[in-house]
């Protein structure tokens, strides 16, 4: 068998440097959804937690954040979205037909208590 690399260089063996577009690169594909980063790093040769570094190292600079979440301000809406009613509605689907109990809300105490005996 052919060796493909001199045995003295593991004693001299200088560390792996990656430029910064492609960590850039696989930073931006682990997050996409679903993606694992372990194995975004095995399919480039990575210690996993080497990309979990570059990861959070483009978090704390602010670099590497997707496009598609961008800050948005929203006005408050000044009418309720929920009509307020006077009484409460249950509806309970049925296989001859919904069946409708509609009870005045300054009661809902017997409400209450007539659906507890209902449904014991």
């Amino acid at each position: 068998m052919i060796c493909p690399y001199e045995v003295d260089t593991f004693r001299h063996r200088k560390r792996r440097q990656y430029t910064s577009e492609f960590k850039a690169q696989l930073v931006t594909e682990s997050q996409s959804p679903g993606a694992s980063v372990s194995r975004i790093a095995l399919d480039n040769d990575l210690n996993a937690n080497l990309l979990r570094r570059w990861i959070s190292e483009s978090k704390k600079t602010g670099r590497g954040l997707s496009p598609a979440f961008v800050p948005i301000n929203l006005s408050v809406a000044t009418t309720p979205a929920v009509k307020k009613s006077s009484t409460i509605r249950i509806e309970i689907p049925r296989a001859g037909g919904p069946v409708v109990v509609e009870w005045p809300a300054d009661q809902a105490h017997q409400c209450v208590a007539l659906l507890r005996n209902l449904l014991q």
